[in-house]
């Protein structure tokens, strides 16, 4: 999705009031996550970057995929953000309120696996990718697994595997993760 379309889900989640920690991965391969306590903005994380420093690189995405856990709050100090209409108004980098947000598109939301074969497969993968990348995992896997619900079985596991191994970016942990989830996909 556009990063203005992120901007307006953004914007909706404030409006609701939300509590939790809107995870973003973007088409560039970097993570941000933005933290809301009851609808404000208390925090922005861009890779290592926090608060005002984060901001302009948040700003600097042009897509991107995300999920909310209302689980995961993000506590770290807020005290260079401002006032969270004010945020809104300098993420999306103009003066007029954001729209209400549109309706998520079917292949956006979260498909239910029908296989169980696949939904095992996927239940393992997104375990061990959680150790590496942490809450963000269940978004990150989704696309790779709905490639493979898509393409049906035999499937190829050290295939998806090394695909989704790619979502970490780091070689030695691409590496370890390949070797925990291939070991327990065996297993199985």
């Amino acid at each position: 999705m556009s990063y203005r379309q992120l901007m307006t889900e953004l914007g909706a989640m404030c409006a609701a009031k939300r509590t939790g920690t809107m995870f973003v991965a973007t088409t560039d391969n970097h993570s941000a996550r933005i933290g809301l306590q009851q609808g404000d903005i208390v925090s922005l994380v861009f890779r290592t970057q926090r608060g005002r420093e984060a901001l302009d690189h948040i700003r600097k995405i042009t897509a991107g995929r995300f999920s909310f856990s209302d689980a995961v709050v993000d506590k770290g100090p807020h005290a260079d953000l401002p006032h969270t209409a004010d945020l809104l108004t300098l993420l999306v980098g103009e003066g007029s309120p954001l729209p209400p947000p549109a309706p998520a598109s079917p292949a956006a939301a979260a498909q239910p696996v029908d296989n169980p074969q696949l939904a095992r497969a996927q239940a393992v993968i997104e375990s061990e990718l959680t150790e590496f990348v942490g809450p963000i995992a269940p978004l990150l896997c989704r696309e790779h697994i709905a490639r493979a619900a898509a393409a049906g079985p035999p499937w190829d596991w050290r295939e998806l595997v090394e695909a989704v191994a790619l979502e970490i970016g780091d070689r030695a942990k691409e590496d370890r993760f390949k070797q925990q989830a291939l070991a327990r996909l065996r297993d199985r």
